[in-house]
């Protein structure tokens, strides 16, 4: 993985209305600094997941007041349900995984990726904070068991599903024999286990609550399958990039320093999960934490497309090398 060199992004010279946001002042009025010369308010999208902290933390620390950004996190239950409210202006960002963008990309909708919020751990003997989670019931105890299994994902055609895919085919096992649910990520430890399901995909600080109800942790799909790839990542409509240019810099510039401030403190991270989901804290004290970082290049992007294709998520080979926003940050 290479990181690329940010390249400057010319300002736009008019306003452009946005939609339901609220955005206060002319996105190509920057002030000495590159942020907004005047406060811009947007709506940004996250699941209510451990790597969601990030933005909860970059607005309580002040980094998005210091680039005169007003935010307002907004809870989705799937990452694939960001890309239609970023196209229809409702978001502005949102913190999704690298499939449902490429994905919407492949169909030809207008979207960037911005900046990288976290990877898939690097080593994969590493405890992870997300991991194939079996009823108590159904007797599973290695993904080699899983034929004719129905397994849940927080969302279909998802990054949870490419990877149960993936650590399927590794265990032998022919991701096409398993029936794929759809089900928030607050709502499997209750389909565990009131036996709705035979496994799910669980992220934390959901894992821990399933460990804490005595669910058999089968697997690691993510490290089997992705270890050291890029996780979670922001990304935002190209139409909203180009009004309002200095905007979107200035939110780059203030995720970045948040991913690297709870990279830096976990307990920070805890702590904040609190203000956004009702994890006890004994469970969010459990939690594995995201692999937060901020690199991010062409070559993390491809992989995913590249595997997007085999598993015939999307129809044809698909160059994602466009994907990223470059600018002067």
């Amino acid at each position: 993985m290479r990181l690329s060199q940010p390249v400057s992004v010319s300002a736009i010279a008019a306003c452009v209305a946005i939609g339901a946001a609220v955005l206060t002042g002319c996105g190509s009025s920057a002030d000495a600094s590159g942020s907004p010369a005047e406060t811009v308010a947007v709506s940004v999208g996250v699941t209510p997941i451990a790597n969601a902290a990030t933005v909860y933390l970059a607005e309580e620390l002040g980094y998005f007041a210091d680039e005169n950004l007003d935010v307002t996190p907004t809870i989705i239950q799937a990452a694939a349900a960001a890309i239609p409210s970023l196209q229809n202006d409702e978001l502005q960002f949102a913190l999704v995984s690298a499939v449902p963008t490429i994905t919407a990309a492949s169909k030809g909708l207008p979207i960037r990726v911005v900046a990288s919020n976290d990877r898939y751990n690097p080593d994969p003997e590493a405890v992870d904070g997300a991991a194939l989670v079996a009823s108590a019931t159904s007797g599973v105890t290695s993904p080699s068991e899983l034929a004719g299994a129905t397994i849940a994902v927080v969302g279909l055609k998802s990054a949870p599903e490419l990877a149960l895919r993936l650590a399927l085919r590794g265990a032998g096992v022919d991701p096409e024999s398993v029936e794929v649910v759809e089900i928030p990520y607050p709502d499997m430890v209750s389909a565990l286990t009131s036996d709705r399901v035979d496994a799910a995909i669980v992220a934390d600080p959901f894992l821990s609550q399933a460990k804490a109800a005595g669910l058999p942790v089968v697997s690691q799909p993510f490290l089997d399958a992705l270890h050291g790839e890029a996780g979670t990542t922001w990304v935002a409509s190209e139409r909203f990039l180009q009004a309002h240019p200095d905007a979107g810099q200035a939110f780059v510039r203030a995720i970045t320093k948040a991913v690297a401030y709870a990279a830096a403190n976990p307990d920070a991270v805890r702590d904040i999960m609190g203000s956004y989901t009702e994890i006890s804290p004994e469970a969010r004290a459990a939690a594995v934490l995201p692999y937060f970082d901020s690199t991010i290049d062409g070559e993390d992007l491809q992989f995913f497309a590249d595997a997007l294709v085999t598993e015939e998520f999307i129809d044809s080979a698909y160059d994602a090398s466009g994907l990223l926003w470059t600018l002067d940050r």
